[in-house]
């Protein structure tokens, strides 16, 4: 709630204590500038007090949203929490992942290279075992064909 300025009320002069007879002089005068500043005091009275039930009023209508704004603030703090706590589990999920990767692409960079060379022992063993054979084939037909 706001602080109020200081105002200013109307002064009223002390009561006149004389007697008024006659509607001129100087009783007169002081009874009705008496009077004057007695009703302009209670207007602006009234007039702090209309201000005040309303300043009341507002305050009571406005409380319920206020509220409600406080408790959107709050479900916003908590959602922001949530969201920087999953952006953290996923850049840690990422890295995981990219270990794991990279785990599973030199496991198959060995598992590939141990095939290759596999193949190529094999390939140069039958390569080696045609040659071979060739040979005593083509030995055995060269003295077959000398003998004859």
């Amino acid at each position: 709630m706001q602080s109020e300025p200081s105002i200013q009320l109307t002064q009223v002069p002390p009561k006149p204590t004389c007697m008024q007879i006659f509607n001129t002089g100087s009783c007169t005068d002081l009874w009705r500038n008496y009077n004057q500043a007695v009703q302009l005091r209670t207007r602006e009275e009234v007039q702090l007090y209309v201000n005040r039930q309303k300043e009341l009023a507002s305050s009571q209508a406005t409380a319920p949203l206020q509220q409600q704004i406080a408790d959107l603030n709050t479900l916003i703090a908590d959602q922001q929490r949530q969201i920087k706590k999953m952006q953290e589990q996923m850049q840690v999920d990422s890295a995981a992942a990219l270990r794991a990767s990279s785990a599973a692409h030199t496991e198959g960079l060995q598992l590939g290279t141990g095939i290759g060379v596999g193949a190529a022992l094999l390939l140069l063993g039958v390569s080696l075992g045609i040659r071979k054979l060739a040979r005593t084939f083509t030995l055995v037909e060269k003295a077959r064909s000398a003998s004859a």
